[in-house]
């Protein structure tokens, strides 16, 4: 490439695009980012706290995955495409003398969109394997049940605001006392634009 041809290449101007969050999160505006075209952003992944959406201190232990699948004049749309609890915060849970059961579970909304959750399930004392099997048990049952139930807008409130994890806790802290359930990680396994168009057919 010739200088000159790099130097137009350099100078050509850039996209400032705001972030929206999807309707069932708010549709609030985040942070802008800089595209050089608006197809270049496409399935592009947005990260923030969940706090930004919210401004709710507890958030602030949450990093929120959006996928960007849609620009519309100066706005980038997103959908949800999974979250995680922050690395320091997972570890300041796990404590030693008691027991931290991890349960991975597969699952599909009632219109089709597939997730890939991570639960933690963390005990006030250190368990056996047979409750830690008995607990496993439970959260396979009661998210493989509860998450068919949901369309996609409602787990996803469902997985972030606590009210998967409170229902499964009400479950297992029957087999042992319960320090903490949350879901420390949810992956969306769908493709983010076919949900979007199904989304926008819908209306």
């Amino acid at each position: 490439m010739s200088p000159r041809a790099k130097g137009r290449r350099l100078r050509r101007k850039k996209l400032l695009l705001t972030v929206v969050a999807p309707d069932y999160l708010g549709s609030i505006e985040l942070l802008p980012i800089l595209a050089s075209n608006p197809e270049s952003v496409i399935r592009r992944t947005y990260d923030c706290l969940l706090y930004d959406i919210t401004e709710d201190v507890q958030h602030q232990t949450i990093k929120l995955l959006l996928r960007i699948v849609d620009v519309q004049d100066d706005k980038a749309l997103t959908i949800y495409s999974g979250h995680e609890y922050l690395r320091e915060y997972l570890r300041s849970l796990i404590i030693r003398g008691t027991s931290y059961v991890d349960i991975i579970k597969d699952v599909e909304t009632k219109d089709g969109v597939k997730y890939r959750i991570r639960v933690g399930v963390f005990t006030v004392k250190r368990i056996n394997t047979s409750r830690q099997r008995a607990i496993r048990k439970i959260a396979f049952e009661f998210l493989e049940k509860r998450v068919k139930e949901l369309d996609n807008g409602t787990f996803v409130k469902e997985a972030l605001f606590g009210k998967l994890s409170s229902d499964l806790y009400t479950r297992v802290k029957k087999i042992c006392p319960i320090r903490h359930v949350g879901l420390v990680k949810v992956k969306l396994l769908s493709d983010p634009l076919e949900i979007y168009e199904k989304a926008k057919e819908k209306g």
